[in-house]
């Protein structure tokens, strides 16, 4: 699929706005089959609205203070008025381009040893560039699969399924539509060695196919209505229900479950040790951050994973194994 025709716009997030950081995250493991890419200023990816897809440019044109966007969409045919702003809505939601993060800073502010960890990425946000539908296809190749593993099982969908396309010189997937995999039998999905995922895969591509889950209408509920609603669907447990209350839906405070892998980092991020109780590693977080203890994370998490891009963190590797 070749995407020529272009349209551009602008969107000002709310300050302080840091692009690099919300834009990208080094914790997400890298695809062979790329969904979108990143260089300082720039940002690229396939968005789907509905059964549409279209090329996605974003550009850094201003300051952490007074931040601008330039957005440039790549379809195949003109865009509508209605739909440029329907696009230009859900790039804002699904990046938090609204979220208003002074008092937030001001908490990082108080706090003397991870503060300038804070300044560095002022102004960074939650962020997931898919679907809820696409984020749940993720998260369930993450499950109980070391990074490498969870790679290959996605790569090895996206080549049977998802889409590729190319605009403005770059080569990108998108993933598939729940109708086009609902009545794929499960025996196609496991020949492609993704194990008992494929029984998770289709149930989870025909509630949404069946219109089950309204991904819309979830952006409304409070975080315990939410969670509530995503722990129905098939496959999600208490870890990947926060990784969708903070990521899809912009949950700040959903520090409710530590999985082993992660309480082995975060005992090394805020303790120094190899491994400190998770009951511990909760409760203090909460009772330090608050309401936006998943956000203070989030940034001392992606901060020891930007460092790895330029220097190799032995104990890091050794967790990840990617």
């Amino acid at each position: 699929m070749k995407l020529g025709r272009k349209t551009t716009f602008t969107i000002r997030p709310k300050p302080p706005f840091h692009f690099g950081g919300t834009f990208h995250k080094p914790s997400h493991f890298p695809n062979t089959l790329k969904l979108n890419e990143w260089e300082p200023g720039k940002y690229w990816q396939m968005l789907r609205m509905g059964k549409q897809l279209f090329g996605l440019k974003i550009e850094n044109r201003d300051t952490t203070s007074k931040p601008q966007l330039k957005i440039t969409v790549y379809g195949s045919k003109p865009l509508t008025t209605e739909a440029r702003k329907e696009i230009r809505k859900e790039i804002i939601w699904r990046f938090a381009l609204n979220k208003d993060l002074r008092e937030f800073t001001r908490l990082a502010q108080k706090d003397k040893r991870f503060y300038p960890v804070f300044k560095k990425w002022l102004g960074m946000r939650s962020q997931s560039p898919n679907t809820l539908y696409e984020l749940l296809n993720i998260a369930i190749m993450l499950q109980n699969a070391t990074v490498r593993r969870s790679q290959q099982m996605l790569d090895a969908l996206l080549g049977a399924f998802g889409t590729r396309a190319t605009f403005d010189s770059h080569e990108l997937w998108a993933i598939w539509l729940p109708q086009e995999i609902a009545n794929v039998p499960e025996q196609t999905l496991r020949d492609l060695k993704i194990g008992y995922r494929a029984k998770f895969v289709k149930r989870l591509s025909q509630d949404f196919a069946n219109g089950t889950i309204d991904e819309m209408k979830l952006r409304t509920f409070d975080k315990d209505s939410a969670k509530r609603e995503l722990i129905k669907l098939y496959g999600v447990g208490p870890e990947t229900a926060r990784i969708l209350l903070f990521e899809a839906y912009h949950h700040d405070d959903v520090f409710d479950h530590i999985a082993p892998w992660q309480q082995k980092i975060y005992s090394r991020l805020f303790y120094g040790k190899s491994m400190v109780p998770v009951e511990k590693i909760r409760n203090d977080i909460i009772k330090r951050y608050g309401k936006y203890s998943m956000l203070a994370v989030h940034y001392i998490w992606e901060d020891i994973f930007w460092r790895r891009k330029h220097e190799k963190i032995e104990w890091l590797e050794k967790e990840i194994r990617l």
